[in-house]
């Protein structure tokens, strides 16, 4: 299992970062946040680049960032909420370990969110084109996932759903 990759996709606030390290602690191996990675790599918060660069180079940077995790030993990797929604991401994750979609309820995502400042897309957005994106993303992220998992319930229930998955697998 050490050296098997779980990518972890969803929707902002679907709780990949929060189940991720958990699940990274609970099987003892490395935990990365593509976002995270991604400004450690740049140098520049992810609100920073959408402003200063745009959207499309934003994704060209989350594109090296997805290549730059394919090549690493294993762990449990959580990605940013847009990039399964580009297929030469999906191609280059699908490749390298098992992607699995958590998926929550839109309504409790929405309340997360709205407020938060690190969430450009989510500033610029009413909740009816939050809920668009919502549901056309989940599509997308689907396509790519080989399990989808609800994140309705605790952090620790949706480990285990996760650990039962990997344990089958």
């Amino acid at each position: 299992m050490s050296d098997k990759k779980i990518y972890l996709c969803g929707f902002m606030a679907s709780g990949k970062t929060t189940v991720g390290k958990a699940l990274s602690k609970k099987l003892n191996i490395d935990y990365v946040d593509t976002d995270e990675l991604l400004v450690e790599t740049y140098g520049l918060g992810i609100p920073a680049i959408f402003e200063k660069y745009g959207e499309d180079y934003f994704r060209d940077l989350e594109y090296d960032i997805a290549k730059k995790t394919a090549d690493m030993k294993g762990g449990v990797v959580s990605t940013g909420g847009g990039m399964l929604t580009f297929d030469r991401n999906g191609e280059v994750l699908q490749k390298s370990g098992i992607i699995i979609c958590l998926v929550r309820d839109f309504d409790s995502i929405y309340r997360e969110i709205k407020s938060d400042k690190n969430r450009p897309l989510a500033q610029t957005k009413t909740k009816d084109e939050l809920r668009e994106m919502y549901e056309s993303r989940i599509l997308k992220y689907q396509k790519y996932a080989d399990y989808i998992v609800g994140n309705d319930g605790s952090v620790d229930d949706c480990v285990k759903k996760i650990m039962s998955i990997i344990d089958e697998s």
